[in-house]
């Protein structure tokens, strides 16, 4: 990797300053109490910890900003998660070194102006992998597919692969293992998620599904009428999910290239799932799916695959080792200089 940026001096003396712009406050009708902890370690958003964990791997000092809603919640002395009415109306107690940009949103932009000798790094995922404005405000894209990184540095753009862990709650529980597969997928999204392919691949198989989200009544009444064994579970806060998970064998993954990278690929990793990606999914295959960790398949093989890894081994020890909220701090740390 080519040299980013010049390290001012100062921060090779002093602890690097940093702000992480996390989003906005979600509304009453979606629970914003989830974002609510009193430890780290029991924070559910893997950002939150992620921006925790880069902060104590290096020294550095910084706070994670929420649009909408007042609130203060000091984690430790290097850390403070803050809810402000207005980003570009706030000002943090230090001028940061470096902001990172998370989710791509445009209201971001006001407090982004405000600090221009700030070096800014941005990771705005799946569609919104670059911004559609201000492009050149950027010294650094964070990315996690290789058409994605392309298309970045050939507008001229410092594009690099992201590592994008699981929050620190997923993880093997000690229960039985009722089902062949975990679909965890929103049928809100079912285009995206691809939920009747996984209805039809698994058509008098034999094996057992259970999928993970928020449910669609068409849906389940497809799968029984052909055949298709599927367990639907429903939505669920994430502190449930860990046991849900680890009550499955294989974890399935087969979004369209709208998504990158989901979320439940690290997830299932984290719980000690091997899981099977079907070839339409946009992310960095070579980190995550490997002899270990399970298998990348046309959408014909999904099957065959699963019944491949139903015997393998946990991945939970890759997954420590490359994927994890530490490994992938340590990652970050780096493309950062710090």
């Amino acid at each position: 990797m080519d040299k980013l940026w010049e390290v001012p001096e100062t921060l090779m003396t002093t602890r690097a300053k940093i702000v992480f712009l996390r989003g906005a406050v979600p509304p009453a009708n979606e629970n914003p109490d989830k974002l609510l902890y009193d430890k780290i370690e029991e924070c559910e958003d893997v950002w939150t910890q992620l921006f925790h964990a880069l902060l104590a791997r290096t020294g550095s000092v910084g706070e994670l900003l929420y649009q909408g809603k007042s609130r203060t919640f000091k984690v430790d002395d290097s850390f403070t998660e803050k809810w402000v009415p207005s980003m570009a109306g706030y000002s943090p107690s230090f001028k940061p070194d470096i902001v990172i940009a998370r989710g791509g949103f445009g209201y971001y932009d006001g407090f982004l102006s405000k600090y221009p000798k700030a070096k800014r790094v941005y990771y705005g995922a799946g569609e919104r992998y670059a911004p559609e404005k201000n492009f050149k405000f950027y010294d650094l894209f964070l990315t996690d597919a290789p058409k994605h990184r392309k298309k970045i540095r050939a507008r001229g753009g410092n594009a690099e692969f992201f590592v994008k862990p699981a929050a620190r709650l997923f993880a093997p529980m000690p229960v039985e293992k009722k089902y062949d597969v975990c679909f965890m997928a929103n049928a809100t999204q079912s285009k995206i998620k691809r939920h009747k392919l996984v209805i039809e691949s698994f058509k008098k198989t034999g094996l057992k599904v259970l999928n993970i989200g928020n449910t669609d009544k068409t849906l389940i009444r497809y799968a029984k009428s052909i055949g298709a064994d599927v367990e639907w579970e429903g939505w669920k806060f994430r502190k449930f999910l860990p046991e849900l998970i680890s009550s499955c064998r294989v974890g399935l993954c087969c979004s369209t290239g709208i998504d990158s990278c989901p979320r439940v690929i690290p997830e299932y990793l984290a719980c000690g799932l091997p899981v099977v990606v079907t070839n339409s999914v946009k992310m960095w295959r070579d980190k995550y799916i490997t002899d270990s960790t399970g298998l990348s398949v046309g959408d014909d093989k999904i099957v065959s695959a699963v019944k491949r890894l139903l015997s393998a081994d946990s991945t939970r020890s890759y997954y420590e080792d490359n994927l994890s909220v530490d490994s992938a701090a340590d990652y970050l740390a780096g493309l950062l200089q710090l």
